[in-house]
Protein backbone atom coordinates (compact mmCIF):
# COMPACT_ATOMS: atom_id res chain seq x y z
CA UNK A 1 0.00 0.00 0.00
CA UNK A 2 2.98 2.25 0.79
CA UNK A 3 3.99 1.59 -3.18
CA UNK A 4 1.03 2.61 -4.23
CA UNK A 5 0.82 6.36 -2.22
CA UNK A 6 4.33 6.68 -3.16
CA UNK A 7 3.30 6.37 -7.08
CA UNK A 8 0.05 8.67 -6.55
CA UNK A 9 2.21 11.42 -5.17
CA UNK A 10 4.93 11.50 -7.03
CA UNK A 11 2.21 11.54 -10.31
CA UNK A 12 0.62 14.62 -8.42
CA UNK A 13 3.70 16.33 -8.12
CA UNK A 14 5.03 16.00 -11.87
CA UNK A 15 1.58 16.58 -12.60
CA UNK A 16 1.29 19.91 -10.89
CA UNK A 17 5.40 20.96 -12.44
CA UNK A 18 3.69 20.82 -16.04
CA UNK A 19 0.29 22.79 -14.49
CA UNK A 20 2.88 25.63 -13.52
CA UNK A 21 4.99 25.79 -16.00
CA UNK A 22 2.13 25.78 -18.29
CA UNK A 23 0.66 28.35 -17.01
CA UNK A 24 3.89 30.23 -16.81
CA UNK A 25 4.55 29.50 -20.64
CA UNK A 26 0.92 29.92 -21.54
CA UNK A 27 0.61 31.92 -25.22
CA UNK A 28 4.40 33.31 -24.83
CA UNK A 29 7.10 33.09 -27.30
CA UNK A 30 10.62 31.83 -27.28
CA UNK A 31 12.78 34.57 -27.66
CA UNK A 32 16.38 35.18 -28.09
CA UNK A 33 19.12 37.56 -29.58
CA UNK A 34 22.71 36.73 -30.94
CA UNK A 35 25.47 39.07 -30.12
CA UNK A 36 26.66 38.61 -33.49
CA UNK A 37 26.04 41.51 -36.33
CA UNK A 38 23.00 42.70 -34.29
CA UNK A 39 20.75 40.04 -35.41
CA UNK A 40 17.89 38.95 -33.11
CA UNK A 41 15.28 36.42 -33.21
CA UNK A 42 12.19 35.05 -32.15
CA UNK A 43 10.48 31.46 -32.19
CA UNK A 44 6.61 31.25 -32.42
CA UNK A 45 5.05 27.99 -31.44
CA UNK A 46 7.11 24.88 -31.03
CA UNK A 47 4.75 22.95 -33.39
CA UNK A 48 3.77 22.44 -36.62
CA UNK A 49 3.13 25.83 -37.61
CA UNK A 50 5.60 27.67 -35.87
CA UNK A 51 7.76 30.01 -37.26
CA UNK A 52 11.09 31.95 -36.70
CA UNK A 53 11.61 35.36 -37.19
CA UNK A 54 14.89 37.08 -37.52
CA UNK A 55 14.95 40.79 -37.11
CA UNK A 56 18.46 42.72 -39.04
CA UNK A 57 17.96 46.08 -37.10
CA UNK A 58 21.13 47.22 -39.26
CA UNK A 59 18.06 46.87 -42.40
CA UNK A 60 14.80 46.89 -40.49
CA UNK A 61 14.37 43.98 -42.33
CA UNK A 62 12.02 40.75 -40.42
CA UNK A 63 12.34 37.57 -41.96
CA UNK A 64 9.79 34.89 -41.66
CA UNK A 65 10.73 31.16 -41.71
CA UNK A 66 7.26 29.05 -41.81
CA UNK A 67 7.43 25.19 -40.12
CA UNK A 68 10.93 25.56 -38.71
CA UNK A 69 10.36 22.17 -36.69
CA UNK A 70 9.02 20.28 -39.34
CA UNK A 71 10.20 18.83 -42.49
CA UNK A 72 13.70 19.24 -44.06
CA UNK A 73 16.19 20.34 -41.64
CA UNK A 74 17.83 23.28 -44.21
CA UNK A 75 15.00 26.07 -44.25
CA UNK A 76 14.31 29.02 -46.95
CA UNK A 77 13.12 32.38 -45.98
CA UNK A 78 9.18 32.61 -46.78
CA UNK A 79 9.22 36.16 -46.72
CA UNK A 80 10.53 39.50 -45.38
CA UNK A 81 9.23 42.63 -44.61
CA UNK A 82 11.34 45.96 -44.68
CA UNK A 83 10.20 49.39 -43.09
CA UNK A 84 12.02 52.64 -43.50
CA UNK A 85 10.29 54.22 -40.07
CA UNK A 86 7.94 53.18 -37.29
CA UNK A 87 4.86 54.24 -38.75
CA UNK A 88 5.64 54.09 -42.23
CA UNK A 89 4.63 51.38 -45.07
CA UNK A 90 5.84 47.73 -43.98
CA UNK A 91 6.77 46.07 -47.62
CA UNK A 92 6.10 42.60 -48.06
CA UNK A 93 8.50 40.89 -50.21
CA UNK A 94 9.61 37.62 -51.07
CA UNK A 95 12.93 36.33 -50.00
CA UNK A 96 15.33 35.29 -52.81
CA UNK A 97 16.03 31.64 -53.29
CA UNK A 98 19.14 30.17 -51.70
CA UNK A 99 21.13 27.78 -52.83
CA UNK A 100 21.21 24.33 -50.11
CA UNK A 101 24.63 23.84 -51.30
CA UNK A 102 27.34 25.31 -48.17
Amino acid sequence: MGKAAEWVRNGLAVLAILMLGYWLGAGSAVKASSYSDNVEFQLTGVNETGSLLVYQPATKTVYVYRGVTVGNSALQCSVKFQMDKPGGVIHRLPCPLQSLNP
